[in-house]
């Protein structure tokens, strides 16, 4: 009996699909906007499917949320990224011709999720980081 368990344990966990994510190349891409302050890997799943989101908060040292926005979106721009969405000064969504279904959502620091976050926070406070400065990032497989 205990065979049996095992091996229709090992199909079904065989077939289990895995989550999406986008192309390492996209966050290195992600990464050349500025200066990582915080970042963390997401998994949500939504049915038979697991959708993997990085985050970030990225100093780019604009003085305004507008120009540090401004600064991250001419960065991705001068990567072949074009703007799908642009709904300036909260956010911008861009894909790239290169991955296709990713998406990198870039928000200013007041309407992210990340103003609320403790840790993330913490982050900000031991680099002494304006947060006017920083702008949040999201990339993702999806719209």
């Amino acid at each position: 009996m205990t065979a049996i368990a095992l091996t229709i344990s090992l199909l079904v966990g065989g077939c289990a699909q895995q989550p999406e994510e986008v192309d390492p190349g996209v966050l290195e891409e992600v990464h050349k906007i500025g200066t990582i302050v915080w970042k963390e890997r997401q998994e949500v799943s939504t049915g038979s499917e697991t959708l993997v989101t990085h985050a970030f908060l990225i100093n780019v040292g604009g003085d305004t949320e507008e120009e540090s926005l401004g600064k991250a979106v001419a960065s991705l721009h001068s990567r072949n990224w074009t703007t799908e969405t642009d709904s300036r000064p909260l956010n911008v969504w861009l894909k790239s011709p290169r991955w296709k279904g990713a998406t990198v959502a870039a928000y200013a620091w007041s309407v992210s999720e990340e103003h609320d976050r403790p840790e993330a926070m913490k982050a900000i406070e031991k680099r002494g980081i304006k947060p006017t400065a920083l702008v949040s990032v999201y990339a993702y497989v999806g719209w």
